[in-house]
């Protein structure tokens, strides 16, 4: 059966208007925050790069990342770590039948933090393994781990390897329904997110005003906090789909 996407966006639209206070709260502590930290904090030293690029040091260009995922290695984990308690906080405020509070819900995640951290590697592994195999695995995985957080937070009852069964199960045969959605999201925010962080690298290499940089700071921030609260409501309305057809 054809899940309907969009229903399940206009359900996602209809949560935030109705719950939009909790929502930008947990949405402020755990994606604003950590992304302006991370955008005020990260090392962004300038690469080696050759005005030919027929000449251009391809070796030191990638050391010259290496060397800066290294350096920021720290502030990155703690945004995840950040961004992955929020997602499972949003989940469990919008998937327990309960309706617990805020404080109920942080409480659960906690008690799961560690199930939660494995399973957000496995799946970035998964990932990870597809792109370098070819793109298309990469594309299949991310349609087909679209939701294994929501079935985690949801289905507490459930092992691990078996929650993670469970939504394989969920979403056969609706992979490319959401490889679509998860572009549609992902992308968007991407794109302009990477406007705005091109715009602060020049701005930083001309010495520009602080004030300007931390303006745009904000605005990276912004965007990725709202890509993350888009991304846990509709991953929470499309299981509550998938899980009421079995």
């Amino acid at each position: 059966m054809r899940l309907d996407v969009a229903a399940a966006v206009r359900e996602a639209v209809s949560i935030w208007r109705r719950d939009r206070d909790v929502i930008v709260a947990v949405a402020g502590i755990f994606f604003f925050l950590p992304n302006l930290m991370l955008s005020l904090l990260l090392t962004m030293d300038s690469a080696p790069v050759s005005a030919d690029p027929a000449t251009a040091d391809n070796g030191a260009l990638v050391a010259a990342l290496q060397a800066q995922l290294i350096e920021n290695a720290p502030w990155l984990a703690v945004q995840a770590l950040a961004e992955l308690i929020g997602i499972a906080v949003l989940l469990a405020l919008l998937l327990d039948p309960a309706r617990p509070t805020v404080g109920a819900a942080l409480r659960s995640v906690f008690r799961r933090l560690p199930v939660l951290v494995v399973a957000m590697l496995l799946v970035n592994a998964a990932k990870l393994g597809g792109l370098l195999l070819l793109v298309l695995p990469a594309l299949y995985v991310i349609g087909r781990v679209f939701v294994v957080m929501p079935v985690l937070l949801a289905e507490p009852q459930r092992r691990f390897g078996d929650a993670m069964s469970r939504a394989l199960a969920l979403t056969r045969g609706h992979v490319l329904q959401l490889l679509s959605l998860s572009a549609l999201l992902y992308f968007g925010g991407q794109l302009i997110a990477l406007l705005l962080t091109s715009t602060a690298s020049a701005v930083s290499r001309s010495g520009g005003n602080p004030v300007t940089m931390a303006m745009l700071a904000t605005a990276i921030a912004f965007v990725g906090a709202a890509m993350s609260t888009a991304f846990a409501l509709v991953r929470a309305t499309v299981y509550r789909r998938l899980a009421s057809k079995g």
